[in-house]
């Protein structure tokens, strides 16, 4: 699909953009990696986005792989191992998606500019994710989410609020003309846009909510009725990323005085300002 002369978008969840010899996201699984092939070259340049393993399965073998500067996004690229035990908080061998180890050609910080691609900075979802932005295309990630995709989680995976809400600024900031995302269809409208960055921060924000009202807990009975509240799926797997929102969730409280953790091991709203 050609979303403009030369910028061409591989539909999948995660999509994948096409420019020249460029790749931004090839996504999952493995054997997508054909498909990246046969759109660019037999060694293309990988541009990733954030190191999450369903954006990285089908990283086609001898292609040019860069990572994201920041986060540790290097290195978390190059291990599996990694790579899980940060996404998931534990190393779980039966992950959907894992991934391989790659080899790293190098890094892109914000503001770099690589082939056609201006790098912009839209952290969040991990410290150092960014985004490309091409022919008033802008390919977003995992900075923001679709509506199913927020419907089917219960609440967006983030590690950090107040960066996630930031991007969605920086997003409608930029006014691209078509927004490319990791996990829904192609937004080419401004209203469409703003819809959807509009639904993500009320999703955030519902998520802030879900943990202060579910306080004391420990964090594994927080995630659990996060998602028991938000109507999400609650498979092993979905407990563990939630829980990585709910420690984000609990960060910028901590931050602001207003939870703690006490000696049991239980977070507790702090009523006293102590």
């Amino acid at each position: 699909m050609e979303l403009k002369r030369g910028v061409k978008l591989l539909r999948g969840s995660p999509n994948t953009l096409i420019v020249d010899k460029y790749a931004v996201d090839p996504g999952q699984p493995a054997e997508r990696a054909g498909e990246i092939v046969a759109a660019t070259t037999p060694r293309p340049v990988v541009l990733l986005t954030h190191f999450h393993a369903d954006h990285l399965a089908a990283v086609p073998e001898g292609a040019v792989v860069y990572a994201p500067w920041g986060g540790g996004g290097e290195l978390l690229v190059q291990s599996t191992r990694a790579r899980l035990f940060f996404t998931h908080g534990v190393y779980t061998e039966g992950a959907i998606y894992k991934g391989r180890d790659l080899d790293v050609a190098g890094v892109v910080k914000p503001g770099d500019k690589i082939g056609p691609f201006e790098v912009v900075p839209l952290p969040g979802h991990t410290f150092g994710h960014v985004g490309y932005f091409v022919e008033g295309v802008l390919y977003a990630g995992d900075a923001l989410f679709g509506e199913k995709v927020l419907e089917k989680y219960g609440v967006p995976y983030l590690m950090d609020v107040d960066m996630f809400l930031s991007s969605l600024d920086k997003i409608q900031a930029l006014e691209p003309e078509v927004l490319v995302f990791g996990h829904g269809p192609v937004a080419g409208s401004r209203k469409r846009i703003r819809e959807l960055v509009d639904a993500n921060r009320s999703s955030v924000e519902r998520a802030v909510r879900l943990v202060e009202s579910a306080l004391p807990a420990d964090l594994t009975t927080l995630a659990i009725k996060v998602l028991k509240e938000a109507g999400g799926e609650r498979g092993w797997e979905n407990v563990l990323l939630t829980m990585t929102t709910v420690r984000a969730v609990l960060s910028k409280l901590s931050r602001e005085g207003r939870v703690y953790l006490d000696e049991a091991g239980s977070w507790t709203k702090n009523y006293n300002d102590r």
